[in-house]
């Protein structure tokens, strides 16, 4: 990780043209590039309009408004600087060519100002990665779960658990240094078994709830299946309202998976159009698509199987929560029997408002209706598996009191990684690697 001594900037907005730019400045010279650009230092956390000036004060650039949070006050900890500016190309690179000539002053990494806030002790690592979430937020119950990790509400409970192992490891470490002491196992163990056995339950329980938390962060994956030329394409064209998928009338047109997501009442969905299956294909490149449909079944959340009156459903070979769809409803027989959960048409839109709004019922109650989960990223989930893994060996019985208490200690350093007190710079660099510019 670069030298924390610098002092960093970005543009912290979007790029390209817009109302407002907004700049960031963290580290010892944020109130040099304040004092330089605007002739003065602005009144802490107080927005105030200001005139922007380069070249070390002396050409006017911009009408702009800025904000000074001395540290440790602010985001990162540090002193930092914001400058709204217009949001011109133009008016953006020159202000940062600016701040660039300044002693001390380099352009941020991505993360980095979130890293500082990290090594500040401002957020801590669930935190990080709630942020980062926050930030790829593209549905309201996405918004929601990433916002339950960045206002702490996970951390507590995680802080809350690791206190409780070092509370049981404590009492245990208790039980080697008074040995002497008449008493001490007998009222300390059954307490510390107690912690055990409870914080082994609330660690599975969350456990069991994590795969919602993961389709919430992630996108719910769902799966259109069937014979060539039922309308799978044509229903993926008509759930998106758009042309995604090209529509043709010969057989193995989908070579190809074809997605796209889709936000299905606050629920995010990614929905995949695949080649059709059946047997007896002498294309070696047809063959690959169904492959590949196979593929894409065995990862499905939810598997929308599409028949018509051309082909009968297919067997897709999976257990995944199925809805049976007959496509074609304009073109069949009215008098058919039809064993299917829903008649719609692609073409002329019948059943299609029903359809949407059981995938969408499916989707929401697969990833929770919305509510947050406590784990969601696959580091939280082998985290909590590794603490649990040590306080099932705690549990064993006959355990000598000096592996008891080592047992405690590891589940504690588990959980201290989970939150990021206990941590490596590898790990670190990797989380931060997928952090925008200017956060």
């Amino acid at each position: 990780m670069p030298d924390t001594v610098d002092t960093i900037y970005a543009l912290s907005s979007g790029s390209g043209k817009a109302g407002v730019a907004i700049v960031r400045v963290s580290g010892p010279e944020a109130a040099t590039a304040l004092r330089v650009s605007c002739g003065r230092l602005p009144a802490a956390r107080v927005a105030e309009r200001v005139s922007v000036r380069v070249s070390q004060g002396a050409v006017k650039l911009d009408e702009a408004i800025a904000l000074w949070f001395p540290g440790p006050g602010s985001f990162t900890g540090e002193d930092v600087a914001e400058f709204h500016l217009h949001g011109s190309v133009g008016i953006v690179r020159l202000f940062l060519a600016e701040l660039g000539s300044l002693q001390g002053c380099r352009p941020a990494e991505p993360g980095e100002f979130t890293r500082r806030a990290l090594s500040n002790g401002k957020i801590d690592l669930v935190g990080v990665e709630g942020l980062n979430d926050m930030l790829a937020a593209e549905t309201a119950t996405q918004v929601k779960q990433a916002l339950f990790h960045v206002d702490g509400r996970a951390s507590e409970v995680f802080h809350q658990w690791r206190d409780e192992l070092i509370e049981a490891g404590a009492l245990a470490e208790a039980c080697i240094d008074f040995t002497d002491e008449e008493g001490v196992a007998d009222t300390a163990l059954p307490k510390v078994r107690d912690s055990v056995v409870r914080l082994k339950r609330t660690m599975t329980e969350n456990l069991k709830d994590s795969e919602r938390g993961h389709l919430n962060r992630a996108g719910v994956r769902v799966v259109l299946a069937g014979s060539p030329n039922v309308g799978k394409s044509s229903l993926l064209n008509a759930i998106a309202a758009r042309d995604v998928a090209i529509v043709s009338s010969e057989a193995g047109t989908t070579r190809d998976v074809v997605e796209v997501s889709l936000d299905l009442g606050g629920t995010s969905v990614i929905i995949s159009d695949t080649a059709g299956l059946r047997d007896g294909v002498d294309s070696h490149v047809e063959q690959l698509g169904i492959d590949r449909t196979h593929e894409r079944l065995s990862q499905a959340d939810i598997v929308i199987s599409v028949a018509s009156p051309e082909a009968d459903w297919q067997n897709t070979g999976v257990d995944s929560p199925t809805l049976r769809i007959w496509n074609k409803a304009d073109i069949t027989d009215p008098e058919r029997t039809i064993d299917s959960d829903l008649k719609v048409s692609a073409l002329t839109g019948e059943g299609m408002e029903d359809l949407m709004a059981r995938l969408a019922g499916m989707a929401a109650e697969l990833a929770g209706n919305g509510e947050p989960a406590l784990l969601v990223r696959e580091r939280q989930v082998q985290a909590v598996k590794s603490a649990l893994s040590h306080l099932e060996n705690a549990l064993q019985p006959d355990l000598p009191i000096e592996l008891l208490a080592e047992e405690l200690r590891r589940a504690a350093r588990n959980i201290g990684k989970l939150i990021g007190e206990v941590g490596t710079e590898d790990l670190l660099d990797s989380i931060f690697s997928k952090f925008c510019i200017g956060k």
